[in-house]
């Protein structure tokens, strides 16, 4: 899945080393990852559910526009960089006086055609599963689909 934000959404719901089931930051983010959960996988089926062909120009905007919002709903200054005949550029920053370090992230978001056969479930169609498709997920649907499976894992359809 090449996305923007899939770093950042995954590292929300991993599970976290034991040395930080201690840490009181750990704890504070752990406690609020918990709370917002489905919302944070129900957020991240609706971006992947964007198409990402990288000719798609129409969507690939819808992407880059989708990005920018949820780094500004984040608090980061966030802003589209536009040359014709380019896909959109999203950038983010967060300024922090005396940060002795810059961190940076990458995330490729136009991707290249696919074959949906290739794909257990439709492409664009997020599909929560009980575990991954290698080991005999099923798709798997209710209310408390995305908070179950986010406590987990993300098991979203890939490749066969």
């Amino acid at each position: 899945m090449n996305r923007a934000l899939l770093a950042l959404l995954l590292m929300t719901v991993l599970p976290v080393s034991s040395a930080a089931q201690t840490n009181p930051a750990s704890m504070a983010a752990r406690g609020w990852r918990q709370q917002h959960e489905r919302a944070i996988v129900e957020e991240f089926m609706a971006l992947l559910a964007i198409p990402n062909i990288s000719r798609d120009s129409v969507n690939i905007q819808r992407n880059a526009e989708s990005i920018r919002d949820a780094l500004i709903k984040r608090g980061v200054a966030a802003r589209l960089i536009s040359r014709p005949g380019a896909n959109p550029l999203v950038f983010g920053e967060i300024r922090t006086p005396g940060a002795p370090r810059t961190i940076g992230f990458y995330a490729h978001y136009d991707g290249q055609p696919l074959d949906p056969k290739e794909w257990a479930t439709p492409p664009f169609t997020p599909t929560l599963r009980n575990k991954v498709i290698s080991a005999g997920g099923e798709a798997i649907g209710g209310a408390s689909a995305s908070a179950r499976c986010a406590r987990r894992w993300i098991c979203l359809s890939r490749r066969t």
